[in-house]
């Protein structure tokens, strides 16, 4: 405590320590321990102590209070009003708890409460300046202004040394949109307070918020000549350039700041960031390498790492870094945001969704995270989220030229046409060249039925460019609806290819058309042009095995399916369309295996375990149990599939569970009655259930019509046996 009375808090946090070490249960040395942790901004410490103190003291009220009010921070108003509600229950007049629960009535709305509470409280402490900042915060929320005010002012006259108090009426000022009132209360505060910083810093905030981005400028310049030992003040300028666009001098700030800054790895991790965010890779990885030689831990340089690793396609090596980070910074926005990233890339959009939910959390105010989380919302077609989310991220940021984008795109899918269209021409004119503007701003006229406008658009789409397949399928959609023949529409397809000749998704356009004219062994060509250009592609294998297998040549198709396997080997709709060809070929144990892998890949595929569920169940010694569990998993992803009901029941069949078999095969004919096969296997579970009168039925059902079903023959054997039955 002498410690403490000499201003040697660092000396004092020791021996506080020491004495806690000692005696882990000295309420006293905690709370002043807590009480020397808030002084210095551990908020983390100072709560912990600061909790514990309350806890082994109850009698120690501030404690308790201040307690209360890191909850109330924390938005954990239950706890809060927990502990407040109890001190004043053993101490009515506490003043400092008569404040607290005012503050949490006017949070919560309940302003004649608030009322009655500060009434208490000021009659007590009439002089507490504190008082009549909640005051003035009570009438804030009931729009009394002048009321407001004048009780702000009041807190100033009784405490004008109390810098918080001028912040609270600047605070007012902004949010009544009254920035001179605003400018006159920081300059009072720069000649109330020569040696802070702050106010210089709150000018040059408010500036900014105007755009008056020369005033602001000219305010941190000034502030840092003022107070040249402070980098603070050198960061937040070189934000400012970032935020403005002034790349070089952005660069020149923070490289000042690192020579100025006692311990300048963090603020070379700024820059790394920043240099990445400029697409200035080499200087980035330059700087981001510096750091971790010298520090293999520091977090801002691991950041860096992160997005370099995701930039690089490595997402799950990012996803592990960026889960340090947040367990190491679990308040640090943009590592969160980061994750997102990783976890978006890797196709894992509810932990994404998560992880930038938590970046809004700790910042609710960057335009990027508005962004993603509209991104997400969009891509999941929750449009009027993705709408809400994108407005939001355009007001804080109307330079956001992806968020300007995802509002359009959100109102156009919401089937907004009108707005959509008119918000996408206003962008045009900013961007004229821009793809995705002109794809959607086309798709916007379609909506509207203006076809030639739509013509237009995807028209100087392929101008700008050419091998673009939406703007091309498009055209050629349109220009068939309005009676341009199909041969002249694949000539333009063709002459559109001579200008694009690199596009492989105009030539599988082409394959597709050339598919449905029958012109099956030009679509191949074609489609070998394609994978020469793009071996990677995967349309480009799949679309010639289906032409193989119309032609009934198997092994060809079956090539075309393992040579793709050979490039992408858990490409699930190869590994499906290999094993569907396999059992049409007869090979039942190599279709097995691949419906095998296919849910190694993807354990809840409907089709894979469906076709996997009946051949087991068709083997000489089936195992009816797996067959039964593969059967579900399909139901289970595909519950209104008929031929899904069909295998099922057909699984409960084998089993002799007779009605669960009829139960599958009877929703399978009410889907699709005109199927004789599904008729047939409900009239075999209804003879098993002894319902020979309504299985003769069915079976006159299934052979009734003209569709011929594979088992016909035994179908026909059966219903003569079934009549002698039931009439002999």
């Amino acid at each position: 405590m002498e410690y403490v009375q000499a201003s040697k808090d660092k000396a004092a946090v020791i021996e506080l320590k020491n004495a806690i070490q000692i005696d882990p249960k000295f309420a006293d040395a905690r709370y002043q321990l807590g009480l020397l942790y808030l002084k210095s901004g551990d908020i983390k410490g100072a709560f912990r102590e600061l909790q514990r103190a309350a806890s082994l003291d109850p009698e120690n009220v501030d404690a308790r209070l201040k307690t209360a009010e890191f909850h109330l921070i924390s938005r954990d108003k239950k706890s809060a009003r927990e502990i407040v509600e109890a001190v004043l229950k053993a101490h009515p007049d506490n003043v400092d708890g008569l404040a607290l629960m005012a503050n949490l009535e006017i949070i919560e709305g309940n302003f004649d409460r608030a009322g009655e509470l500060l009434n208490r409280a000021l009659k007590l402490s009439p002089k507490m300046d504190r008082l009549y900042s909640i005051q003035g915060r009570l009438y804030a929320a009931q729009n009394k202004s002048t009321q407001a005010e004048a009780a702000f002012k009041r807190a100033i006259e009784l405490n004008p040394d109390k810098i918080a108090n001028y912040q609270v009426l600047l605070s007012f000022y902004q949010s009544q949109k009254d920035p001179a009132r605003a400018e006159a209360i920081i300059r009072e505060m720069m000649t109330r307070f020569p040696d802070n910083v702050r106010p210089h810093i709150l000018l040059a905030s408010l500036y900014r918020q105007n755009n008056e981005n020369g005033k602001a400028e000219q305010t941190l310049q000034k502030a840092i000549e003022t107070f040249p030992d402070d980098t603070r003040l050198l960061l937040i300028l070189a934000d400012f350039y970032r935020n403005t666009g002034q790349f070089d001098k952005a660069v020149q700030t923070y490289e000042t700041a690192i020579d100025k800054a006692d311990n300048p790895l963090d603020i070379k991790a700024q820059l790394a960031d920043y240099y990445f965010e400029q697409k200035k890779f080499d200087q980035a990885r330059k700087l981001m390498d510096e750091i971790l030689a010298e520090n293999s831990k520091h977090g801002g340089a691991n950041l860096v790492k992160a997005k370099f690793l995701i930039k690089e396609g490595k997402s799950q090596e990012a996803l592990t870094l960026t889960a340090n980070l947040v367990k190491n910074y679990p308040r640090w926005a943009d590592a969160y945001f980061t994750k997102a990233l990783a976890h978006m890339n890797l196709g894992e959009t509810e932990m994404a969704q998560n992880s930038v939910l938590e970046a809004l959390k700790h910042n609710p105010r960057n335009s990027r995270y508005r962004a993603l989380l509209a991104y997400l919302h969009f891509n999941a077609r929750e449009f009027d989220q993705a709408r809400q989310e994108a407005a939001i991220a355009l007001k804080l940021d109307p330079r956001n030229f992806q968020a300007a984008l995802l509002l359009a795109k959100s109102v156009l899918y919401s089937k907004d046409y009108d707005r959509a269209a008119a918000m996408l021409e206003e962008m045009r004119k900013k961007v004229p060249d821009n793809v995705e503007i002109l794809g959607n701003l086309g798709l916007a006229y379609l909506g509207q039925k203006k076809l030639d406008q739509a013509l237009e658009a995807f028209r100087q789409l392929l101008a700008v460019q050419p091998a673009n397949t939406l703007a091309m399928v498009n055209i050629l959609r349109i220009e068939g609806s309005q009676g341009k023949s199909r041969d002249s529409l694949l000539q333009e397809l063709r002459e559109q290819i001579k200008k694009a000749p690199q596009g492989t998704g105009l030539r599988i356009l082409l394959a597709t058309l050339l598919m449905g004219e029958n012109q099956l062994d030009e679509a191949l060509q074609v489609l070998q042009e394609a994978q020469k250009l793009d071996p990677q592609n995967p349309r480009t294998y799949i679309l010639s095995a289906s032409i193989y297998n119309r032609q009934q040549k198997l092994d060809q198709a079956i090539g075309e399916y393992r040579a793709l396997l050979e490039k992408t080997p858990e490409n699930v709709q190869a590994i499906m369309g290999l094993g569907t060809l396999l059992e049409q070929k007869g090979d039942i144990d190599g279709a097995m295996a691949q419906y095998r892998k296919a849910l190694q890949v993807r354990p809840d595929f409907a089709p894979a375990a469906n076709n996997l569920a009946w051949l087991i169940a068709e083997q000489p010694e089936p195992d009816l149990g797996e067959a039964l569990r593969l059967a579900m998993i399909a139901k289970e992803q595909l519950p209104d599939e008929p031929h899904i009901m069909d295998t099922l029941g057909w699984v409960h069949y084998k089993r002799k569970a007779y009605g669960l078999a009829r139960s599958e095969f009877s929703q399978a004919v009410e889907k699709q009655p005109e199927r004789p096969v599904f008729r047939y296997h409900l009239a075999l579970a209804l003879y098993g259930e002894g319902k020979k009168k309504e299985a003769v039925k069915e079976l006159k059902e299934a052979l009734a019509g003209d569709k011929p079903f594979k088992e016909v023959k035994e179908a026909k054997e059966l219903l003569e046996q079934w009549k002698r039955e039931i009439t002999g």
